[in-house]
């Protein structure tokens, strides 16, 4: 089992500075003052994951307060402790953590067929799935990305939502106005 803690300020900072950077590629990880912007606004939450007092995963949370969902935007495991289950603990235990607020997180992963990495795409498809996230039929172009949905349920059954309005909204609340207009593209078909 791992201690969850919201991280604060400083250690967003010195997460991202350290981990951040080295754990997702420059066209997929968001500024640093995007971040601390939502977080101060309290729509966004930065949660480390500690066995006893080692630094040993993290996830960052889009959370819009509508009581439905959550989004997945970041999850990683320090690079010693991969491979280990730490994933798959963490991931339960950050479900567990929203279930009382939420129905659904969230996922999105880059699409294997058009990501560089293939494999690595497919795997952390497996990851989620494994994990009881459902993969659904939508897709989004987002920031040159694209990326297949997965919904897991915290709660309750997910079926039948309507899962490309759902994260379009959710894009809209997170995105300026011109950002979401650019960047942001259902993929139908």
């Amino acid at each position: 089992m791992l201690r969850l803690k919201l991280l604060d300020k400083e250690e967003i900072c010195a997460l991202y500075e350290t981990h951040m950077r080295r754990d997702f590629p420059s066209s997929e990880l968001k500024s640093l003052s995007a971040i601390l912007n939502m977080r101060d606004r309290g729509m966004y939450d930065v949660i480390g994951g500690y066995r006893g007092e080692c630094f040993t995963a993290y996830a960052l949370m889009y959370c819009p307060g509508d009581g439905r969902s959550v989004l997945l935007d970041y999850l990683a495991v320090v690079p010693e402790d991969r491979g280990q289950g730490v994933g798959t603990m963490f991931l339960e235990q950050i479900k567990a953590y929203y279930a009382q607020d939420v129905e659904v997180m969230l996922i999105e992963c880059e699409r294997p067929k058009t990501a560089p990495d293939e494999a690595g795409a497919r795997n952390r498809i497996r990851f989620y799935t494994r994990a009881g996230a459902q993969l659904t039929p939508v897709r989004i172009w987002l920031f040159d990305v694209e990326y297949s949905i997965l919904v897991l349920p915290c709660r309750e059954e997910t079926a039948g939502r309507d899962w490309a309005q759902v994260m379009l909204s959710l894009y809209r609340g997170m995105l300026p106005p011109e950002l979401y207009e650019k960047n942001v593209r259902l993929i139908r078909g």
